[in-house]
């Protein structure tokens, strides 16, 4: 006797056959309706075949009467210790390669060896410095720049190291644009020297001897850093040298021993600093300078003359500790732009609306925004 339930069951089923075909769909619904589902497909048998893997030989074929090329092993990952290798597996491992050289403009090489990021600074096309003295000023011109204390000086030699500064993890000082990202924070502490090699070339070896791992608003994590870790942070402190030398060499301008900051207005009459001072340099200060006063670099363009910013209102002891006058801005976004006024630079100021900003505006945040910019000139 047929009940009305399986009646339904039939009707559907006779539905399928005709839209989809063929007897394993019918058996297949008819298992799920019927609740004895077989299974037995999906179970190993233990006969499957597998293939194995073998190791070949380099497929490289070399044509007779040329040299096999070179290996560049700047990539490989370092061997982990078997600490690492007994770890959690997966999204756990850092598999990232490790922080490579910036290509120089002066031809500066870079070099990963026994624990120290090194800088050659001779033989590769730049001969400005030949000295460990001018290597030494240029190390101090850069910590000056990315606002790093210098903790302990070694007496004797020219090696130092620093005090604990926070950096993102590729070796660069921590910004606000890492924070708003919720990016980890690294409190570390690096060991720099100078010396030669065998054949006389002057070097500036990073390494990190110090290191605690932060969350954006300030909780410590526990953290070893990996053998990678360690090369990928020395590295990127190895590549901020490599952009000091090139900045330094390749601006062919010369910065007056005194930088002034005058209010007046430009060619179009609008509220303007002018700044006695060649516009890349000009140009390069203010955006190393900004990050210090509470400003978030959100882009600039080179070819706009532009910085677009996001200033958070600072109070006025914020200011006091850094030895300027309160700049009285209000939160918001800015344009700042840069041009060019003979030898002079003009700093112009905009809303994010890019209308210039009033000549109140302007007055009240020109006493410490130039006493800031040329704090910053004299890092240079």
């Amino acid at each position: 006797m047929i009940t009305a339930k399986k009646s339904a069951i039939a009707a559907s089923l006779a539905a399928l056959t005709f839209t989809l075909g063929g007897c394993s769909v019918i058996d297949y619904w008819w298992q799920y309706y019927d609740g004895e589902v077989d299974t037995s497909l999906r179970e190993p048998t233990g006969y499957y075949e597998h293939t194995e893997a073998v190791a070949h030989e380099d497929p490289l074929v070399v044509p007779e009467g040329l040299e096999e090329p070179q290996t560049d092993k700047a990539l490989a990952l370092p061997p982990y210790p078997q600490t690492y290798v007994q770890g959690s597996l997966g999204e756990d491992v850092d598999v990232r390669p490790p922080l490579v050289p910036i290509r120089s403009s002066q031809g500066i090489q870079a070099q990963w060896v026994d624990g120290e990021a090194i800088v050659w600074l001779q033989g590769y096309g730049y001969n400005e410095i030949t000295t460990e003295e001018e290597a030494w000023s240029l190390l101090h011109r850069l910590l000056g720049r990315l606002h790093i204390d210098v903790g302990e000086v070694t007496q004797g030699a020219y090696e130092l190291t620093t005090m604990a500064a926070d950096y993102n993890e590729f070796g660069t000082p921590y910004s606000h644009v890492n924070s708003d990202n919720d990016n980890l924070r690294y409190r570390q502490i690096y060991r720099i020297r100078i010396g030669r090699d065998a054949n006389n070339n002057i070097g500036i070896a990073v390494s990190l001897v110090g290191s605690m791992t932060l969350l954006n608003y300030g909780f410590s994590l526990d953290d070893i850093l990996t053998p990678t870790e360690l090369q990928r942070f020395a590295m990127g402190f190895a590549n901020e040298i490599i952009k000091e030398v090139d900045e330094v060499s390749t601006i062919a301008e010369t910065i007056p021993q005194v930088v002034t900051v005058t209010l007046d207005r430009d060619n179009n009459d609008q509220d303007a600093m002018i700044v006695n001072a060649p516009y890349n340099s000009t140009f390069d200060a203010i955006r190393s300078m900004l990050p210090e006063f509470g400003f978030e670099i959100n882009e600039y363009s080179v070819s706009h003359s532009s910085v677009n910013v996001t200033y958070e209102e600072q109070d006025p002891e914020f200011f006091h500790d850094k030895g300027v006058e309160d700049f009285g801005l209000e939160d918001g976004d800015y344009i700042i732009r840069v041009a060019v006024d003979g030898s002079n630079s003009v700093i112009t100021f905009y809303d994010d609306d890019d209308k210039p900003l009033k000549s109140e505006i302007v007055s009240r945040l020109y006493p410490g925004f130039s006493e800031a910019l040329i704090k910053e000139f004299a890092l240079y």
